[in-house]
């Protein structure tokens, strides 16, 4: 009787780390929004509406507020310019701070594979929250079958640096 439950606790440990693994962050959306940024207006709420619907626990919204850059006093500014490599780094997206050369856009939204930081899809602008939905499970399925460092971002929407 003994060895049974050793056994079935051992198939349940497994079980347990496998349903683990499918619910991990495999997809990272990374968005730069701003209070002032009349395109993040009709972005952000459809970008906030597909993840909701999804409900997927796979995919990951990081928030960028962008919103100092504009409204901040200099030197407020300049230490947002300033510090954000490292608040970047410190969300564990670094690497983009290289893709956008250190300037993001706001009403942008990069979704990156969580693994690796590759950047998958570009999204900006007036997307429906159907094709956001469809770009994000693609972009989850791609991190699923597709090797990683080969997973080449889609859509002429991502940074020149990223292609």
């Amino acid at each position: 009787m003994k060895s049974f439950l050793v056994c079935l606790l051992a198939f349940a440990s497994l079980f347990g780390n496998a349903a683990q693994a499918d619910t991990a962050v495999k997809v990272q959306v990374v968005n730069f929004t701003a209070e002032w940024c009349s395109a993040c207006r009709i972005f952000d709420p459809r970008l906030r509406e597909a993840l909701v619907e999804l409900n997927d626990p796979s995919i990951q919204w990081i928030p960028f507020d962008m919103t100092i850059t504009r409204t901040g006093t200099a030197q407020q500014r300049k230490s947002f310019w300033d510090n954000l490599q490292t608040a970047m780094s410190s969300r564990g997206i670094g690497p983009l701070y290289k893709g956008f050369n250190g300037f993001p856009n706001t009403g942008y939204a990069v979704i990156i594979a969580a693994d690796t930081k590759e950047p998958l899809v570009c999204v900006m602008g007036a997307i429906p929250v159907d094709r956001l939905k469809t770009q994000l499970l693609a972009a989850k399925q791609r991190v699923e079958n597709r090797p990683q460092f080969q997973r080449v971002p889609e859509g002429a929407d991502c940074p020149p640096s990223y292609n």
